[in-house]
């Protein structure tokens, strides 16, 4: 899953828990197409009822046609810089224990500096695998394939 790729689903809202990504949307939508008009025409078919759970996210339990579903777009979450919030943490700890004194205290960190530890949290982050793997969905439309002429009979 990469930012840029898109995801099919059954419904609007609600998680979009796919296990197929497409590279266009246009992918996706034949894909989609091709599913549900594999489905509607034998829905005893388990091993096309199972591609429909899988890519679709639609359990269907009572072999009813499906007619819709949706399309969206995946856009990453990036991984927060909280460099700043960090530090001011920290300053603060240090004037709860020494009061006063450590007024100032990290104040005049660099901007160079600053950036050298968002990089760093980033780099650990990223090497442990503490990235966010989750993500939104945006331009989500929805396809009837009712309304498409190939599917009419």
């Amino acid at each position: 899953m990469k930012q840029g790729q898109w995801m099919l689903n059954g419904s609007y809202g609600g998680r979009w828990e796919s296990i197929t990504y497409f590279d266009t949307k246009e992918e996706a939508i034949k894909h989609g197409i091709n599913l549900l008009k594999k489905y509607n025409h034998n829905t005893h078919d388990e091993k096309t009822r199972n591609q429909v759970m899988n890519d679709l996210t639609i359990y269907s339990y009572y072999n009813e046609l499906i007619y819709t579903f949706f399309v969206g777009e995946i856009e990453e979450i990036a991984f927060p810089d909280e460099t700043d919030s960090l530090l001011e943490n920290i300053a603060e700890r240090v004037y709860d224990v020494v009061g006063e004194y450590s007024e100032g205290y990290l104040d005049d960190v660099t901007e160079e500096h600053r950036e050298e530890l968002q990089s760093f949290i980033y780099r650990w982050a990223k090497q442990r695998g503490y990235l966010p793997e989750c993500f939104l969905i945006g331009e989500i439309g929805e396809i009837d394939i009712r309304n498409l002429e190939e599917v009419k009979e």
